[in-house]
């Protein structure tokens, strides 16, 4: 119990960091160049 305390406290303010998935941040980086091309072929 004492170590869940510990972690719990150590993490508390990452939470970001933590749930940032690099899948997430692919898939939105290739929706947004998709944005940027049809616009500017447009």
């Amino acid at each position: 119990m004492e170590k869940l305390v510990q972690f719990t406290l150590l993490t508390r303010d990452q939470a970001g960091y933590l749930v940032d998935l690099y899948s997430e941040r692919k898939e939105t980086a290739e929706v947004l160049m998709k944005c940027v091309n049809l616009s500017a072929a447009t």
